[in-house]
């Protein structure tokens, strides 16, 4: 004005919150533009802002068991737009999608932990974690893990207790069995034969023998209150398969007696007799095993087969 250059102040700084934009669509384009008491400016040459889909990591399987794991993800990077989404995905084909299994665990950036469920023994899984904005779904990288068992987990009625191995009677090679504890002891003191010393013939020690054992005492000894019966009478957790474990059976349950829990230090029966007088039994408070007479009154724990 009047020839004179006019004199500028009070100059700020503003900031842009991009926030809240909704990314429906990319590349925004932004032009700044200035203005005071004489009017607005030429808008200034034009910006473009891209949004990305989010980036992230997956985590570790951990904790594997026949049916479930735990695995999780951290996104260290919403791509510019909010996380509305996160989780996990699955399958037993690589590169999962959440076209397939997934977890849904919260939104927004950071650490995440998931549960994968539903998973069938001694198959292989791909698991990668994931992330959803705007944009779209971005993936973490991938892992793989095999559904195995894990001694003390609950499985079929009662608790794993053992998995045979080559050379148990039962072992198929490429396969997983095992036994399976019940939670609890049968009886706290209850006697190994019927009121009749005779020898059953159910001298199997072997791990994998208990079952036959039990099915000849009791062919042997008949109806009555005795331990074998009484652990082929049971029926638990939709389970009626259950007998008194052989010598070697019953040595695993004692190996595996704090995993798998409920068991006092006294002795208990095994369906492994040594005569028509005697059958074995083990102390569990120190695991040594003896034979002792049939009228003994001695705990029971029965297990199954799978």
């Amino acid at each position: 004005s009047s020839g004179t250059s006019p004199i500028f102040s009070g100059f700020t700084a503003d900031t842009l919150n991009l926030s809240s934009v909704p990314p429906s669509y990319n590349n925004y384009k932004f032009r700044c533009v200035a203005s005071n008491s004489c009017g607005a400016s030429v808008p200034s040459n034009p910006a473009t802002l891209t949004i990305y889909i989010p980036t992230l990591t997956t985590t570790a399987i951990s904790g594997i068991q026949s049916a479930l794991a735990t695995s999780g993800g951290n996104i260290t990077s919403n791509g510019g737009a909010a996380v509305t989404a996160r989780g996990v995905c699955w399958s037993i084909s690589q590169n999962p999608t959440i076209a397939d299994s997934y977890t849904t665990d919260g939104t927004g950036t950071g650490s995440f932990i998931s549960s994968i469920t539903g998973l069938t023994l001694g198959t292989t899984y791909y698991v990668r974690a994931y992330a959803t904005n705007g944009i779209g779904t971005a993936y973490g990288n991938e892992f793989s893990f095999v559904a195995a068992f894990a001694i003390g987990q609950n499985y079929q009625g009662g608790i794993l207790v053992y998995i045979l191995q080559p050379g148990d009677t039962g072992y198929v090679a490429g396969q997983t069995h095992g036994l399976i504890a019940t939670p609890n002891d049968q009886s706290s003191g209850i006697s190994w034969y019927n009121g009749s010393y005779i020898a059953t013939s159910a001298t199997a020690t072997a791990i994998g023998t208990g079952n036959t054992n039990t099915d000849i005492i009791t062919a042997s000894q008949g109806a009555g209150s005795y331990a074998a019966q009484l652990c082929s009478d049971l029926v638990l957790g939709g389970y009626s398969d259950w007998y008194l474990p052989s010598k070697g059976e019953l040595n695993q349950l004692f190996i595996n007696k704090d995993i798998v829990g409920g068991f006092f230090n006294n002795m208990y029966w095994s369906s492994s007799e040594s005569d028509g007088l005697w059958a074995w039994e083990q102390d569990f408070s120190n695991g040594i095993m003896n034979v002792t007479s049939k009228n003994g009154t001695l705990r029971v724990r029965a297990v199954r087969a799978f």
